[in-house]
């Protein structure tokens, strides 16, 4: 048996710069900068001097890359981690006696881990930027870069093909102008797909509910091309699906996904279909299902590694400094114990020999060339899980010690091995009940329907810097985080707003009023409304 495992990371954050603060804000930039994307670049920079090639796919969201790219909030990044350290001196000074004899240690190493994050931007990152790095490990093949849509819409309910066309047009010309090279994979929104036939209608109450309360939606009168064929259109021929999607399309039953962690399915089972890419129906665009087998025993909606007691725990925390100093120690108690980096390293190198020995177990009985797609939110590793990215190390050079097994970005395991299996892929999501429920609810229907009110306004306006402007709005407001922050009750009130914002300013736009002011706050992602948008006649 030879195999591969393909680790793919998906990197997404909503357009903050300039729409809010703390808590909710660019702080969630500069947290995710500096617990995941800094020690990330770290680790791949280390494994590529020591020769490692091909070791990951990377998705970046253009609107998460452009933010990444901008000097402004460059800057105030820079000055948020000086003033982080301030805040551990401060912590250490007026801390009493027994939690400075408790956290003496944990408090060292935060300060050696922050010191080093500053001197990381300041050697030359505060001024290139933190995509460039990323742009050269992909120039040296050690990594592929995935791009997307602009602002990462929920394309399944898009009915529009122009507007379809003009999110994947913005956001590969953005991934082009930042990656050095035009992406010919993406990360699809949400692991979102919808096969030619009517758009479901989000603004309309439910057809009906299923009994696990996932909304079968209306269809409506928008008939619409499959979305390989806008990727294809666009020269796009892979991106990534959630695995039931693929699962499903090959004969696999309905179950609660969630359950699958380590459960590996015998050879023969349609579950098979994940060990490679499928060519999606009569087109040249690939998918590539995550393998949920070996992607939850990592992190699932039950636990997984980060769970280990001995993990920094993310939930207690400091409220005069903001920092994390405690272990998980126990999940169900209070009672937290000092974090200790030497005890929760030893755990590190245990996780990584273990996923390593579980990759093994899982492409030992299948033929040779299957692929174990491993996917998680970049913001997983160092943010959520905060030895994440040591990990990722430990398991990158645990692969290189055996010959059975070796890393593979999707590119790579493309070109080697293409598809040989064609699939009608249902229409589907990797949200709740891998339908659109994540999106569409009571709560959000006003938001769909000011979409769909306003997509059709833009339609309309003729070509100027108004237009270009209203384009700009029109894009942020498609962002598919507004309704999921609503629907999953994480900082509602927050996304309200910035709807609301964003209706406003469309407004505004349209209206030819404060231009060079909307410009200002929501600085373009592209030199205007893609050609891909045909402007109106007349």
């Amino acid at each position: 048996m030879t195999g591969s495992v393909a680790f793919v990371l998906h990197s997404h954050l909503p357009w903050f710069r300039r729409n809010g603060t703390f808590p909710v804000g660019e702080e969630w930039l500069f947290q995710s900068w500096s617990e995941s994307y800094l020690p990330l670049i770290d680790v791949l920079e280390r494994l590529a001097a020591d020769g490692h090639r091909d070791l990951l796919t990377l998705g970046i969201t253009p609107v998460l890359a452009e933010q990444m790219a901008d000097p402004y909030l460059l800057e105030e990044f820079h000055g948020w981690l000086g003033r982080r350290l301030l805040d551990l001196q401060w912590t250490r000074s007026a801390a009493p006696a027994h939690d400075k004899a408790a956290l003496g240690e944990v408090w060292a190493h935060h300060w050696t881990r922050q010191t080093r994050l500053l001197e990381q931007l300041e050697d030359g990152l505060l001024t290139e930027g933190l995509v460039a790095p990323l742009a050269r490990l992909a120039d040296a093949g050690v990594i592929e870069l995935l791009g997307g849509p602009a602002t990462h819409p929920y394309l399944p309910l898009m009915d529009s093909p122009d507007l379809i066309r003009g999110q994947i047009a913005d956001g590969l010309a953005t991934a082009e102008r930042l990656f050095g090279h035009r992406p010919t994979g993406v990360w699809t929104p949400e692991c979102g797909y919808r096969p030619a036939g009517r758009v479901a209608d989000p603004t309309a109450p439910p057809q009906h509910v299923m009994p696990d309360g996932t909304p079968i939606l209306r269809p409506s009168e928008a008939d619409l091309p499959g979305l390989e064929a806008f990727w294809a259109e666009a020269g796009v021929d892979h991106f990534v699906l959630d695995g039931p999607t693929l699962a499903r399309a090959a004969g696999a039953p309905q179950r609660d996904w969630s359950t699958l962690a380590r459960v590996m399915h015998p050879v023969g089972d349609p579950l098979d279909v994940l060990d490679g890419p499928v060519w999606i129906g009569d087109s040249d665009v690939a998918a590539f299902g995550r393998n949920l087998a070996v992607s939850y025993a990592v992190w699932n909606p039950h636990g997984g590694y980060p769970a280990d007691e001995w993990y920094r725990d993310f939930h207690m925390i400091d409220l005069e400094g903001g920092y994390k100093s405690w272990r998980v120690t126990d999940t169900t108690s209070l009672a937290k114990q000092p974090y200790s980096p030497d005890a929760a390293a030893e755990r590190v190198r245990a996780h990584a020999a273990d996923f390593v020995s579980l990759i093994r177990s899982h492409l030992d009985p299948r033929p040779d060339g299957a692929t174990v797609v491993a996917a998680y939110d970049t913001e997983l590793f160092g943010h959520w899980w905060y030895e994440g990215p040591q990990w990722l190390e430990a398991v990158f050079r645990g692969l290189a010690d055996t010959t059975a097994v070796r890393p593979t970005t999707l590119r790579r395991r493309l070109d080697d091995r293409p598809p040989t299996m064609r699939l009608a892929l249902p229409e589907s999501s990797w949200g709740w009940g891998k339908g659109h429920a994540a999106w569409v609810t009571d709560e959000t229907r006003w938001i769909w329907s000011a979409i769909r009110e306003a997509e059709a306004r833009f339609m309309g306006l003729p070509e100027g810097s108004s237009r270009d402007a209203a384009w700009r709005q029109l894009v942020l407001l498609q962002a598919s985080d507004w309704p999921f922050m609503i629907a999953r009750e994480q900082s509602p009130q927050y996304a309200v707003e910035r709807v609301k914002t964003h209706l406003a300013r469309f407004e505004q736009a349209c209206r030819g009023h404060d231009l060079e002011e909307l410009a200002d706050i929501d600085d373009p992602i592209g030199a205007g409304v893609p050609a891909a948008i045909t402007p109106p006649r007349g």
